[in-house]
Parts: structure tokens; C-alpha cells; sequence
């Protein structure tokens, strides 16, 4: 199932006086957990720029040529998203086009061999914006698929979630591994979950750093009102990844590709 998040967080809070506050608000406690969460990291936008490319020039029929430039599509659609207005003016003064989407088999070796090309598309050669999340909250295990979304000016983080609930933890964690995805950490956080007016409240604790807040709305407007609820101002949130709150801190979260508490 794929979803959009707008999400925000409220940093360094008293868990306890929190959790007084929104009970007095009325809202209503769903569940404390300890999640465990693997982490992969998946082909770079370069890295599969280069299997299209091979692939093209190494294909004899059209039928495999299609299924190339099937790839590439899947590939354009997500760097559209990553681009910004220079990095839009450079593609178009190298291939001529707007997207890589308008590329087709007539032009798509001429197009796609171009070294000027080549080295854009080496800028792309980190996938911090899209990675692999298997998680276990209690008896229920979920494998999704995560991505940043551009902000559309909204300053809000845009995450898209395409997620599916998977049978067995351990299995399928070596499954990912055994179809070659590149392990990127192993992760431990307790959450606590409430749900006020309808809208879910999650206040998670991550070793070594200050506990927090998330909350998700569906636009701007309606985050602002659950903060004003819950006593914030929206200046006071910040919208960033769990990695970019350590370094907030001054830490680097994954370091030795293990994140957990230390009494477990």
C-alpha cells in the first residue's frame, strides 16, 4: 500500500509531562512498543543509469531495448524529483530534453552515450533519499519501501511509503539479503502512540539522543492545528529524518551500523 506522509517533530521533550498534557487533552493511548528496524540501502540513481545504458548497448532486439528504456522511465520518474531548476537548465542544454522520460529508441543511444550525461548522472551516486525499512513492532513485521519527496515549498518533509506486511522478521531479513541488497544498519527505538482528534501522536525514544514527537498530517495547514493543540508554534518543529536529528546533536547515528539501548 503507498501513502504520502507530511511529518514533523518536536524535539527534546519531558516524556512524562507530555504524556500528562495530551491525556488531559483527551487523547487516547494505543500502544508502547520496542521496534527493531533493518535498514538496506538500495541501487543508486547512477548505478541503474549505467545498467540501462549497458543494457542498451548491448541489445539486438527491440523487445530488450523496450525493457531498457521501461527501466529508464521507472529511473527518470524519481530523478525529476531530486532535481532543481540548474540541475533542470544543465539536462536540457546536454540532451535536448526536458526529462529523460522523452527519450525513446530512435534517440536513446545517441542520448544516453553523451559523456557530458554520463558525468551528470554521476552526481547521483548516493541514495540517502530512498532506502529499504524491515520492522517489527511487537508480533506484527512490515517491509516498506521509503523516499523523500520534494517539499513543494511547504518546508514539511514528504515521505512516500510504499508498504506491505511480511510474515516472518528474520526470514525476510535474510531474504533481502540474499537478493543483494547493500545493509546499511540495524536500528532499536521505543515508541509510544497516542491518538487525539483523530490524528496520531508518536513520542520516540532513540539511544543516546532526547526523546521527541512526530506527528503527520495531509498539508500545512492541518499540522499547524495540531500543533497549536498540543501548545507549539510550527517554528518550534523541525521536518528531517531520525539520522538528521543525531547530528542535530552533534552524533552520527549509525556508525558501527548498530543502534540500540544499552541495557538490551
Amino acid at each position: 500500500m503507498k501513502h504520502i506522509e507530511l511529518e514533523v517533530k518536536i524535539l527534546n521533550i519531558n516524556e512524562l509531562e507530555f504524556r500528562k498534557k495530551i491525556e488531559d487533552l483527551g487523547a487516547v493511548f494505543k500502544s508502547e512498543t520496542i521496534q527493531k528496524l533493518y535498514v538496506y540501502d538500495l541501487p543508486t540513481i547512477y548505478s541503474r543509469f549505467i545498467d540501462v545504458l549497458s543494457l542498451l548497448n548491448s541489445s539486438e532486439t527491440k523487445a530488450r531495448k523496450e525493457s531498457a528504456l521501461g527501466r529508464l522511465k521507472n529511473l527518470s520518474y524519481e530523478l525529476d524529483n531530486f532535481l532543481n531548476d540548474n540541475d533542470k537548465l544543465e539536462l536540457k542544454t546536454i540532451t535536448g530534453l526536458n526529462s529523460l522520460l522523452e527519450v525513446n529508441i530512435e534517440n536513446s543511444l545517441t542520448i544516453l552515450n553523451n559523456p557530458l550525461l554520463i558525468t551528470f548522472m554521476s552526481k547521483f551516486i548516493n541514495n540517502s533519499k530512498k532506502w529499504i525499512r524491515l520492522r517489527k513492532t511487537n508480533n506484527k513485521t512490515t517491509l516498506t519501501v521509503k523516499r523523500l519527496l520534494l517539499d513543494n515549498n511547504t518546508g514539511i518533509q514528504q515521505v512516500e511509503e510504499t508498504e506491505n506486511e511480511v510474515f516472518d522478521f528474520n526470514e525476510t531479513n535474510e531474504l533481502l539479503e540474499k537478493l543483494g541488497f547493500s545493509y546499511r544498519s540495524y536500528q532499536e527505538k521505543r515508541r509510544v502512540t497516542y491518538f487525539l482528534n483523530n490524528f496520531e501522536i508518536d513520542i520516540d525514544s532513540w539511544p543516546g539522543i532526547p526523546t521527541y514527537i512526530e506527528i503527520e498530517g495531509k498539508n500545512k495547514k492541518e499540522i499547524k492545528s495540531i500543533l497549536k493543540t498540543l501548545g507549539y508554534k510550527y517554528e518550534e518543529s523541525v521536518s528531517c529524518s531520525a539520522d538528521d536529528v543525531y547530528l542535530m546533536y552533534g552524533l552520527r547515528s549509525f556508525e558501527d551500523r548498530k543502534l540500540c539501548f544499552k541495557n538490551e
